[in-house]
């Protein structure tokens, strides 16, 4: 074996505890930004602002490290997102970055977060952006189906977390029956990578091998029908196919 590329190592891991420093710092200052908006903020004028920002916060990042040279994107066919209004965009879920490649193209887009997480100030964005938390049932369902009649996008991650073995975990219905209620289609999304960086076990400050490569694809969006158990399966299926996956 040729011996390591000393000064590119290096540079490589400048570049990424550079890109980590930047990326806490965007998320804590506008945490701690956002966190008083929200409460001066009226929703209507509150969650749009916060949305647009934590998209262009995304897109900036994304084009950061892109510059760096320690990730490779191919994310072109995601272009059409930018016309969507009032679709679950469901993709697969591979690790933490995902959030950042899809919410980076789709606008107007909220998202169900941990519940508890809405009271942390570093992530005030979250709750000035108006993102669900998934505390009760019901209420989440009636929540996320408001925004979107109203024509917002719910970005949701059928499999509910990180897959930890490169398989495609159970669809949880949720987003089926969120769907149906609001009348909204389904969008899938194929995420797919050469990295097991900030997957799920991942923590963020341990050095991955550069470049990373991440690709995504649109699927045929769809609407739910029959029972929301019977989509989710159907679906989980098509995921496994299109990503050349077996199901866990």
């Amino acid at each position: 074996m040729p011996p390591p590329d000393r000064p590119r190592w290096l540079q490589d891991t400048l570049a990424f505890y550079g890109v980590l420093a930047v990326l806490g710092g965007c998320f804590l200052g506008w945490g701690l930004l956002a966190l008083p908006l929200s409460y001066l903020l009226p929703a209507r004028t509150g969650r749009p602002f916060g949305r647009r920002v934590i998209g262009a916060g995304f897109r900036f990042l994304l084009r950061l490290m892109e510059r760096t040279g320690i990730v490779r994107l191919d994310l072109s066919a995601l272009e059409p997102l930018q016309q969507a209004r009032g679709v679950v965009v469901a993709p697969n879920h591979l690790s933490m970055i995902d959030v950042l490649l899809v919410a980076s193209h789709l606008p107007d887009a909220v998202c169900i977060m941990k519940a508890g997480l809405e009271r942390n100030p570093a992530l005030g964005g979250g709750l000035l952006a108006g993102y669900i938390p998934n505390d009760v049932g019901l209420p989440v369902i009636r929540r996320a189906a408001e925004e979107l009649r109203n024509g917002a996008n719910l970005l949701v991650f059928p499999e509910g977390t990180r897959s930890p073995d490169d398989r495609i975990g159970p669809f949880h219905p949720g987003f089926a029956l969120i769907a149906r209620r609001a009348g909204a289609p389904v969008q899938p999304v194929f995420i797919e990578s050469n990295t097991g960086y900030l997957g799920k076990g991942w923590p963020i400050w341990r050095r991955p091998d550069f470049p990373l490569h991440y690709r995504a694809r649109l699927g045929e969006r769809v609407t739910v029908q029959g029972p929301a158990e019977a989509f989710a399966k159907t679906l989980r299926q098509q995921y496994a196919a299109a990503l050349g996956k077996t199901l866990r």
